[in-house]
């Protein structure tokens, strides 16, 4: 048996949840060919790696990254943290066409391997016109399973929905037939909930009911109880989520932060929005006012404009970084109406992404990490211009700071929370050659020396420390703590 690599002296953790044993390793053709004592065995590369952990690659499920595929850094992004596999598509929002999704990957030459799941939001409006702001007729109902069917085909890992785009105008007829085509062939259906705070246990019964009467496997996305008011919700959503494990094929994920990451105008009613037609709200004096009032509702259920931080300000007078309320100050106005003024002058009526700060209960976040069917994840998302990663911690350190976390605690909850940053999530999508460390297994490895997550709210954009060697197919794709260039990464399919 011929070895291109040994990795020798490290300490194991094989993603199996069982704890870290020390064995050396043997790497070949992509694969891991050989664990044992190899102590005797020579290869071209041969790493001493005494006192260092060795992990499968993390795989990262829950991301936006098939919205900044030309960004130049975006595997170095990755490779930094020690993610090996990535999975676009999530909440609903994407490229309707999955086949270019992947095509778009493939000529990217991307250093880590890349999935994609099918955005029922943009399938949806190939059928019906997201400006009508209605439902789908029985007809259309079939073509949008239809779209879902091809996109399967075309290589989709799972099919995707949450509250954004036309999402919100799907009734539970058409979410249960456009969920047919996944059913058929097993495959995840990955639900940003209806309501996250205050109505989430409903959301969370209306999930498990369309996912049971579909029988699609149900992938409840960054499980949270978004605002103080809903805190006290999350224990009977977690009861309920237990209760149906018992008969529905169902896991969840989180990123282990409380404080949220999405677009400004989340703060405004789903009614206003849904049709894509905010901006003509928010021109119409007689319909303003009702957006300001879903404004303050928010200030009054989740946070006030001092939690509130403004990644993409598009008022001059406004910087980045700013908080609602210091934008407020800025334009010389009260925080509703700043809000509205930042939504109205973006583009595309979002008013771009904002950090939403103690969003969620730190001690909530670290029950749902101890599920032991939560998958680590970072819900990592692109700047609008799509060249960039929006300055949230999530997207730079979730899966260190989730297995710091672990380790504080002790070794048997270090084992497991690999397991869920590994092989957890790479078994969820099928990806069964992965996230794990065994003979035959493909060779997506990451050998870490120790676990500083060093990204903060205040300064954000910080990668780990301690991530010395990332392996990707067996390549050398991160060598002391530095990129190497080699772009290995493979499509993920089914």
């Amino acid at each position: 048996m011929e070895f291109e690599t040994i990795l020798r002296g490290g300490r194991v953790y094989d993603g199996s949840g069982g704890r870290a044993r020390e064995v050396d390793l043997g790497l070949g053709a992509g694969r891991i060919l050989a664990m044992g004592d190899l102590s005797e065995v020579q290869a071209p590369r041969v790493l001493e790696l005494q006192g260092a952990w060795v992990l499968p690659g993390f795989v990262d499920v829950h991301t936006h990254y098939d919205l900044c595929l030309d960004w130049p850094e975006l595997s170095d992004h990755c490779l930094r943290q020690g993610i090996t596999s990535v999975i676009g598509g999530n909440c609903g929002l994407g490229e309707a066409d999955t086949g270019a999704v992947l095509e778009h990957a493939q000529r990217a030459q991307l250093g880590v391997h890349f999935g994609v799941l099918a955005p029922l939001g943009p399938l949806r409006s190939r059928v019906v016109p997201r400006a009508e702001g209605r439902a789908a007729s029985p007809a259309e109902r079939q073509r949008l399973a239809a779209e879902v069917e091809a996109a399967l085909s075309a290589g989709a890992l799972g099919v995707s929905w949450g509250p954004y785009h036309a999402n919100a105008l799907m009734d539970s007829a058409e979410i249960e037939a456009a969920l047919g085509p996944a059913a058929r062939v097993g495959r995840p259906w990955c639900v940003h909930r209806r309501r996250e705070g205050i109505g989430g246990l409903e959301a969370t019964q209306e999930a498990l009911e369309l996912a049971r009467a579909a029988g699609v496997p149900l992938q409840i996305s960054h499980l949270k109880a978004a605002g103080k008011l809903s805190w006290a919700s999350l224990e009977p959503v977690l009861e309920c989520i237990d209760a149906a494990r018992r008969e529905q094929d169902l896991s969840v994920d989180v990123y282990p932060y409380d404080a949220s990451l999405t677009y400004l105008s989340a703060m405004i009613p789903d009614s206003l929005k849904s049709d894509g037609g905010l901006a003509g709200v928010l021109a119409d004096p007689t319909r303003r006012p009702e957006a300001g009032r879903g404004v303050e509702g928010w200030f009054e259920r989740r946070m006030g404009p001092e939690a509130i931080v403004l990644l993409e300000p598009a008022l001059p007078e406004v910087p980045r970084g700013s908080t609602l309320a210091e934008a407020a100050d800025a334009l010389g106005t009260d925080p509703v109406e700043a809000a509205l003024r930042l939504i109205a002058a973006e583009a595309n009526t979002t008013g771009g992404w904002a950090i939403y700060r103690e969003m969620m209960d730190p001690e909530q976040v670290e029950a749902v990490l101890d599920l032991p069917y939560a998958a680590v994840a970072s819900d990592a998302v692109p700047e609008e211009a799509g060249d960039a990663i929006s300055a949230h911690p999530r997207a730079f350190a979730s899966f260190t700071r989730a297995l710091a976390r672990a380790q504080r605690i002790g070794e048997a909850r270090l084992a497991d929370a690999v397991r869920q940053a590994t092989r957890l999530p790479a078994e969820r999508f099928g990806l069964s050659a992965r996230g794990r460390i065994e003979e035959g297994a493909v060779a997506d490895l990451v050998v870490l020396s120790s676990l500083e997550e060093g990204a903060s709210y205040r300064d954000p954009c910080v990668y780990p420390r301690g991530v010395d060697y990332v392996f990707v197919a067996g390549q050398v794709a991160l060598a002391e703590g530095e990129p190497t260039g080699t772009r290995a990464g493979a499509l993920l399919r089914p």
